[in-house]
């Protein structure tokens, strides 16, 4: 395994503070699908955390910011535009099992694990945060929905967890309407825990963390089992989620 308590590439950095591994995104999970050697750098990433036993759990960073949203609809566009059926199935493809992998590998990870969300963010990223333990958002977060604006249904597993957190009618309304989503309301709605200042969402983050250390590692692991989705429900939901989007570019023109 390579050392990631030090390490930077385009798509993320990772640096070990005392008993916490941060990660910072850099990129929306569709720059991974592009490149399997980053997503194949992410996932042994987050396999080193969670077998280092000098690491506790895993701080997640991400701070959006709105070029990224436009990129993502370009990505998007550009595989509608491509001529050929096996072009246009393969850029899907690529980027539902990006999302999916990661999705998968956050659900299935045993230590404690919060992420800090900031800035404007896609719902298709915003669905593998909902795997993560805790949320913490800065006032200033927005969840955006980039892939409508192109009449393409949201990616990955954020209809799964939204629908088992607030209910299948309050999910189809907001993924209907397709109405950004501010941190407060976010909050509301649960999908984050806490909203804080964009100054204190680190230290804040790191606080929580430390609070979840206090819990036994067994206990906590054994605990999230019970309440965490298993891995065949969310690999049904990603086989219809994929089968979908495709659906709904392969109708564009």
């Amino acid at each position: 395994m390579n050392d990631y308590s030090n390490f930077e590439s385009d798509v993320f950095s990772c640096v070990y503070e005392g008993q916490t591994a941060i990660v910072s995104l850099k990129s929306e999970s569709f720059k991974m699908a592009m490149d399997a050697s980053k997503m194949h750098e992410m996932l042994e990433c987050l396999n080193t955390i969670e077998v280092d036993k000098n690491i506790k759990g895993i701080l997640t960073m991400h701070t959006a910011e709105f070029e990224r949203i436009e990129i993502l609809q370009n990505f998007i566009k550009s595989i509608q535009d491509n001529s050929g059926y096996v072009q246009k199935e393969m850029g899907v493809t690529r980027y539902g099992n990006a999302v999916k992998r990661l999705t998968l590998a956050i659900n299935e990870f045993s230590k404690p694990s919060v992420v800090a969300v900031q800035g404007k963010v896609s719902i298709d990223s915003f669905g593998y945060f909902l795997a993560c333990d805790h949320r913490i958002a800065a006032d200033d977060l927005s969840i955006e929905f980039p892939g409508l604006q192109l009449g393409v249904t949201p990616a990955g597993a954020v209809s799964f967890f939204m629908n088992r957190q607030m209910g299948a009618t309050r999910t189809m309304e907001i993924l209907m309407e397709g109405k950004a989503i501010s941190a407060h309301e976010a909050k509301e709605l649960c999908l984050v825990s806490d909203v804080v200042s964009v100054q204190q969402l680190k230290a804040a983050s790191l606080a929580k963390l430390e609070q979840m250390y206090q819990i036994p590692g067994s206990t906590l692991n054994l605990t999230k089992q019970l309440i965490r989705p298993k891995t065949y429900e969310l690999e049904e939901h990603f086989e219809m989620s994929s089968r979908l989007l495709w659906n709904s570019i392969i109708d564009k023109k």
